[in-house]
């Protein structure tokens, strides 16, 4: 547009708006702002913002403001049901429509100017007049004009209403037009940006929540775990910001932080999309591509078989038959008790002693014979598997497990963030981190862990111990849960000032009711937890 013939003041005016337009990131804002610049730009009385639809079938209202009428409605209470939408095309026929201003403009893309409505001919006003019948309210000159993105396409309408002068109403001269048309082209400009932003948080997000969804597809344990764990963090964030007393009075996350912490959160795990199947599943301790211990059951099913054998073979031998069936029938038993106490075992709920990891080698030793030779019936590694003193995972399973950490980085690493978004792979990459320097991967220690690293620790730690979808224990109890995190805060294992926070600020509570089964909360006295 030629602004050559436009007044110095208001090009200088012009310029500083588009300044102003172009720092504004929130997008309510910028439309609150478009409109009263324009407003005032051109001293109208009312005026309206329209945005194009996603399907671009209808201009949605967004801003409407009135200086006689009082009227002056925000992009967030601008009810769709109050102002219904204008159709750009018959909802029967799909032809375009022609008889409303506003559409026009966006068809066309062009500027439309109406100095009377009362006297157009050329469009429908009829709702307009009733209107003002209505509200006693004279709606005479309007200005149309379109918004267009960078590939020329109308995004929007801007229409203003009713310039004022000497009190009287006027009609929009050409100076008046160009200054809009060019302040339209400005805030178009400012409105795609950030709406090309805002597009792609969104795909961003959406692509967060697809890796959460994958992971879920391989593992509904994971991909639940994924989809808490940022909650639970957010929570943490939350509570910090409105700390105003406490530890954190001093510090407050800013909203880029805020943003970065959450994705952090929900991709903490990502590395798990390399994980085999059956370590991440792993429900007992000999399961695999398949749980081993069926086969084992076969083996004591084959050892009572040749205990049996025995029996008949010595049974012509023997004058008592009666005590030698009894003596048969406990050795049975006996074997029936310990693949019972091996199936137990398997289970990996409880800590292993060395009293029962000797009772498991000791089973080992029954023998049976099978290709002509006698063979223990379990074997070192199903030994090894068994007395497995923690959970299900042996030595190997748990590297393998843990590599998943590692991983994260890794293949975090590779994505090219924004810059507010550039320590996403770090934070995630520290979840098993410890202050104290005996986590893993890398052993980071006091300092060297920040404070998001720390809030998505604890919170990962919260959520493995309250889940009741893990396969190979139950969540526990809210109060058992919280006594672990606190004997793990005094083994400096966790921070310490985010664990009290998480205490006062009821965060653990908040999390549970709307994520935990009811069963599991429990009374906790929060004073005997604070350190």
């Amino acid at each position: 547009m030629n602004n050559s013939n436009i007044n110095p003041k208001n090009l200088q005016k012009l310029v500083d708006i588009g300044i102003s337009l172009s720092k504004e990131k929130n997008i309510d804002l910028l439309l609150e702002k478009i409109l009263s610049e324009a407003r005032e730009i051109s001293n109208s009385d009312g005026g309206t913002l329209y945005l194009m639809s996603d399907d671009e079938s209808k201009l949605q209202f967004r801003i409407i403001q009135n200086t006689s009428m009082n009227i002056f409605l925000g992009a967030s209470k601008v009810s769709q049901n109050q102002y219904f939408p204008v159709k750009l095309y018959d909802s029967s026929t799909g032809e375009k429509n022609l008889n409303n201003v506003s559409a026009v403009c966006a068809l066309k893309g062009e500027t439309i100017i109406i100095d009377d409505a009362y006297t157009n001919t050329e469009y429908d006003f009829s709702g307009t007049k009733g209107f003002d019948k209505k509200y006693n309210y004279y709606s005479k000159s309007f200005l149309n004009v379109p918004m267009k993105d960078h590939k020329n396409k109308v995004i929007g309408v801007l229409q203003l209403l009713n310039p004022i002068e000497l009190e009287n109403i006027t009609t929009y001269n050409s100076e008046i037009i160009k200054l809009i048309e060019s302040l339209a082209s400005q805030a178009s400009i400012a409105l795609t940006n950030q709406l090309l932003i805002i597009e792609q948080k969104q795909l961003f997000k959406s692509f967060i929540q697809l890796v959460s969804e994958a992971l879920e597809k391989k593992d509904a344990t994971t991909g639940g775990h994924c989809n808490r764990v940022p909650n639970i963090t957010m929570l943490i964030a939350d509570a910090i910001n409105l700390d105003n007393q406490g530890s954190f009075k001093d510090f407050k996350f800013k909203n880029d932080e805020m943003e970065e912490l959450f994705v952090a959160g929900w991709l903490h795990d990502f590395g798990k999309v390399a994980t085999p199947e059956h370590i991440m599943n792993k429900s007992t301790k000999l399961e695999g591509l398949y749980d081993k211990i069926d086969n084992i059951s076969i083996r004591f099913e084959v050892l009572k078989r040749d205990i049996k054998i025995k029996y008949y073979d010595l049974i012509n031998t023997k004058n008592n038959l009666a005590d030698f069936k009894n003596e048969m029938n406990n050795k049975l038993n006996l074997i029936d008790n310990d693949l019972e106490f091996l199936k137990k075992c398997n289970l990996g709920g409880e800590f292993m002693s060395e009293e029962l990891k000797d009772r498991v080698k000791s089973i080992s030793k029954y023998q049976i014979e099978y290709n002509n030779k006698l063979h223990n019936i379990l074997s070192l590694e199903e030994v090894d598997f068994l007395t497995i003193s923690r959970g299900t995972l042996s030595e190997d399973d748990r590297i393998i497990m843990n590599r998943h950490v590692e991983l994260t980085y890794e293949l975090l690493d590779k994505l090219p963030y924004p810059k507010h978004l550039n320590k996403v792979p770090f934070y995630a990459g520290c979840h098993h981190e410890k202050i104290n320097g005996k986590g893993y991967p890398n052993g980071y220690k006091g300092d060297e862990l920040p404070l998001q690293a720390r809030v998505i620790a604890l919170a990962d730690v919260f959520e493995g111990l309250t889940a009741s979808d893990r396969p190979y224990k139950e969540g526990y109890k809210l109060s058992k849960a919280m006594n672990i995190l606190k004997y793990m805060t005094l083994d400096n294992e966790l921070d310490k000032d985010i664990f009290n926070l998480f205490i006062k600020q009821k965060i653990y509570l908040k999390y549970a009711e709307e994520n935990i089964n009811p069963s599991q909360i429990d009374k906790i006295n929060e004073k005997d937890l604070l350190i």
